[in-house]
């Protein structure tokens, strides 16, 4: 017996340097498909020019390419990094003229094309004196332009960061499409296509056993342990200022004192604050990549789990596990605020030390860098930690999703 099928189109431009991420793609529908095409009917079509175009004669070739991509796609994702691209006869690159020709579907009608944009938040692999400023004006530029367009972008500050957003991100168009519509948009015959396992009983290989509410309550555990290595780096953070005022008053006690001109014993005091930031150091290079670990287990959890709840209306148990998972994201990302504030602050007053001895140098250098790295990964957590509440939000009431889809809203970064 024939089976009918819905097929959303994605079509991913991007310049060449955000390959992984292209790649990754590839292997997150095939993966949502496994997900959704026999329950649901729903089968996600990535188009991108590596597999659909063929070589051909034009004015260049992005008008090659144009010529032979269909431009009736239902979802258009554009990735950018440190380079803009090569220029067209129509635009300034081929990325940026394939997102004109979306953008402009999408201004005569906003329902035929969902457009989701993504810059990568992370340092260029090449050195700063091979670094072309000028292809990374050109990105700031366009970035900036998005704003005025109406677009909210989203950063990511790396390939695994991209693959549970965009995961999430393409459950949740599925969500609300299949809110708003109810019907399929271009339907084939299922016997033509091969059988897809179902995700309701294998959520991935090797998982057979994994059901929503073990995602969630994994995701909850994660999120619980966030909460508490924060904590732990709140206090250390507060135990190295305490001691660094200590040892700022030990000083100004020794200026004041009779040995005053004493080097050595001066130089003993600069160098027991020097020692007390390099233990601090020690513990945060400690901390930072469990923190890392969890978050990405916790993501990986709840993207799984929005995968599911796809497919039915969450209630009963469940629907309790989501609102105790809303509540712990909740608590998590108002404990990263406050930890961030006083870290940046802590960070400032470091950097404002006197440069005193060699020794004094280094460890502040060090904590600097360090505790930048720490901000660097609240900021992804509190990015990753909206992305949850708002889609823990959505679960727990569908015709939210449909009418608050957050590729719809305007307002430039997801981060800012």
């Amino acid at each position: 017996m024939s089976k009918q099928e819905t097929v959303l189109s994605v079509f991913v431009a991007s310049p060449s340097e955000v390959d992984e991420e292209r790649a990754s793609l590839g292997d997150i529908i095939r993966e949502l498909n496994v997900a959704w095409s026999r329950e649901l009917g729903i089968r996600l079509d990535l188009i991108r020019w590596e597999t659909h175009a063929f070589p051909g004669f034009a004015d260049d070739a992005q008008d090659v390419i144009n010529s032979q991509i269909p431009d009736d796609y239902d979802i258009f994702i554009g990735i950018m990094w440190y380079r803009f691209g090569t220029p067209t006869g129509r635009a300034g690159s081929g990325t940026q003229e394939e997102f004109n020709r979306a953008k402009a579907r999408f201004d005569v009608d906003a329902t035929s094309v969902k457009l989701m944009i993504y810059f990568k938040d992370e340092p260029a692999p090449v050195a700063p004196s091979k670094l072309d400023y000028s292809q990374l004006a050109k990105v700031s530029e366009f970035r900036n332009s998005l704003g005025k367009e109406g677009a909210l972008y989203w950063p990511f500050a790396s390939a695994d960061d991209f693959k549970n957003l965009v995961r999430l991100h393409l459950t949740r168009q599925v969500q609300t499409w299949r809110n708003k519509q109810g019907t399929a948009k271009t339907q084939i015959d299922h016997s033509m296509v091969p059988t897809m396992s179902s995700a309701s009983s294998i959520i991935e290989s090797g998982d057979d056993d994994i059901g929503l509410l073990d995602l969630m309550e994994q995701f909850e555990d994660e999120f619980a342990s966030l909460v508490e290595i924060t904590t732990k780096i709140a206090h250390a953070t507060e135990e190295i200022g305490l001691k660094i005022s200590e040892r700022a008053a030990e000083t100004t006690s020794f200026h004041q004192g009779p040995d005053a001109s004493n080097r050595i014993v001066a130089k003993r005091i600069v160098n027991r604050a020097a020692s007390d930031m390099e233990q601090f150091v020690f513990r945060m290079d400690a901390e930072i990549p469990l923190f890392s670990r969890h978050l990405n287990s916790g993501m990986h959890a709840m993207v799984k789990a929005a995968e599911v709840v796809v497919d039915f209306n969450v209630q009963g148990a469940n629907l309790d596990q989501l609102h105790e998972n809303l509540a712990a994201v909740k608590t998590f990302r108002e404990t990263i605020e406050t930890t961030k504030s006083q870290i940046c602050a802590f960070r400032d007053s470091v950097g404002s030390l006197p440069r005193m001895t060699s020794t004094l140098n280094r460890a502040k250098r060090s904590v600097v860098l360090v505790l930048q790295r720490m901000i660097d990964e609240f900021n992804n957590a509190q990015v990753m930690a909206r992305e949850a509440e708002a889609s823990f939000a959505t679960m727990t009431n569908p015709t939210q999703q449909a009418n608050n889809n957050p590729m719809d809203r305007s307002g430039g970064s997801a981060a800012s």
